[in-house]
């Protein structure tokens, strides 16, 4: 009889840890298009008992856990190539928008683009015009409405650089405010967790949630995930982020200017900023650093480098250099001619505000010269038909005023280089870019080949389940069937 209803016992143990197989796969198909979801499956473990010390027999089987399916290495290489991706998707971006802005390089339609050289090639041809004709007042209107052109050129660039820059300080205090949010919510799922789990329980859906979080977080900032004895900690630069149920929040001070440069802190106070080394915020804290823009002295040979952290202070600074040693070199020229009036010249660069050196923000063509054509200086002398002055002025489009990297350069070629820098730079983020996006690709598929949902696999998996169920029906139907008969025969 023993026997008997042990085999009763032995079908009803398939029955229900088959049930619970077909529990998982019914959960599994309906997240199959769920972002984030990670097939869970039903671990049995085989049930048996020793009959005097020496036999084993087995008494059937039990569900030993519930788990997901995922590799946590997986998860974390992912993570690090996501925060780089991100990286470089916000350089490559930033890089792409500032070739547009200079519209130097060919289009996608395959147009080369007309910027700020023909701008210069234009100014320097109204100086070589007005050396042939020197009294002609076209000429020398010609000269002032290009030397404008210029500036107003050159000061479009710089203001949407600027922009650029501005949206940078944006972009570091949005990023700072969402991993904030993100961290707040992965230590409240860190909670839920411990409760769910504390008396033997199952949480695979708020891990699920979790780690889709955690995901969430890398583009933003290269985190780092430890998880013991059930609490999960997340590390900025070795310094935790969340804590179990405990998340710090982090500031930012500044606004991306020299004088109060970004900076991001913990709630402690302390600098956070060197923490952050990937992800779209590292790249918005470089690009918004303005520490590589300044005035120059335009008395020594300004030597322009491509080393700044940003490379928006970079490109504005070159632009500075090209405009403010231009000046310089045309003001020393232009006040030591005559104008028609047989006076001596003056500057034909001045600054808007007197109070600060010429820049590219800070500079006008003289407005007595606008104002009064024939103060404009082509003759070193009171001489009829000299053109001493303009065509010095003219050949300067030739002359090497300039230091890119330690080498003499004139300001086409100066210009060129500051063109093949960024054009550089440009590629070399871009190809970064497409580098770490195909690897995030990789690895994200290799966690979709363990965690992902197949219908295929699970509709094979429900029909095994659904036939052990039934053949563990049939044992205990069977069974019923012995009992109800021995039952009878006993009356």
């Amino acid at each position: 009889m023993g026997s008997t209803f042990s085999t009763y016992n032995i079908a009803y143990s398939g029955m229900y840890t088959n049930q619970a197989a077909l529990a998982a796969v019914s959960n599994n198909l309906s997240n199959v298009s769920t972002t984030g979801a990670s097939r869970t499956r039903v671990a049995a473990a085989e049930q048996s008992i020793v009959i005097a010390g020496q036999t084993s027999v087995g008494t059937g089987t039990s569900v030993q856990s519930i788990t997901r399916a995922r590799d946590q290495l997986l998860d974390s290489t992912y993570r690090t190539q996501n925060a780089d991706a991100n990286y470089w998707a916000v350089k490559s971006g930033d890089l792409e928008y500032m070739q547009e802005i200079l519209n130097e390089f060919e289009s996608d339609d395959g147009t080369s683009g007309t910027g700020l050289q023909a701008t210069i090639e234009d100014f320097f041809s109204a100086w070589e015009e007005l050396a042939k004709d020197p009294s002609a007042q076209s000429n020398r209107q010609a000269v002032t409405e290009a030397a404008s052109s210029l500036i107003s050129a050159l000061s479009e660039i710089d203001s949407q650089l600027q922009q650029l820059q501005v949206d940078a300080v944006a972009g570091v205090k949005d990023g700072v405010a969402s991993l904030n949010d993100l961290a707040g919510q992965v230590a409240d799922l860190n909670k839920q967790i411990s409760a769910a789990e504390a008396g033997g329980g199952e949480a695979s859906y708020l891990r699920d949630q979790r780690d889709s979080l955690l995901d969430q977080m890398s583009s933003l900032a290269g985190i780092s995930t430890v998880e013991s004895n059930g609490v999960l900690q997340v590390t900025l630069g070795g310094v935790n982020l969340v804590n179990g149920s405990t998340a710090h929040t982090l500031t930012v001070e500044g606004d991306g200017s020299t004088e109060h440069p970004l900076v991001v802190k913990w709630d402690d106070n302390l600098d956070c900023t060197n923490s952050i080394t990937s992800g779209s915020i590292k790249a918005y804290l470089e690009d918004a650093d303005q520490t590589g823009y300044a005035a120059i002295d335009t008395t020594d040979d300004y030597n322009f480098t491509t080393t700044a952290t940003s490379s928006i202070s970079t490109l504005r600074q070159g632009l500075n250099d090209l405009i403010t040693t231009l000046a310089a070199q045309i003001n020393t020229l232009h006040s030591s001619g005559t104008d028609l009036d047989g006076e001596q010249g003056l500057d034909f660069f001045t600054a808007i505000d007197d109070s600060q050196p010429l820049s590219i923000t800070n500079i006008q063509v003289n407005p007595t010269l606008v104002d009064d054509p024939d103060k404009l200086v082509a003759a070193a002398s009171s001489s009829s038909g000299d053109n001493t002055i303009a065509t010095a002025i003219s050949d300067l489009s030739s002359t090497s005023c300039y230091k890119l990297d330690g080498l003499s350069l004139d300001i086409n070629n100066f210009y060129a280089g500051v063109i093949s820098w960024i054009g550089t730079a440009g590629d070399t983020a871009a190809s970064s870019y497409a580098t770490q996006t195909a690897l995030v690709t990789q690895v994200e598929n290799q966690r979709q080949s363990i965690s992902g949902i197949s219908t295929d696999e699970e509709m094979s998996n429900m029909i095994m389940y659904q036939n052990a169920y039934a053949a563990s029906a049939r044992v205990l139907s069977t069974v019923d069937g012995l009992i109800a008969g021995l039952i009878e025969d006993l009356g």
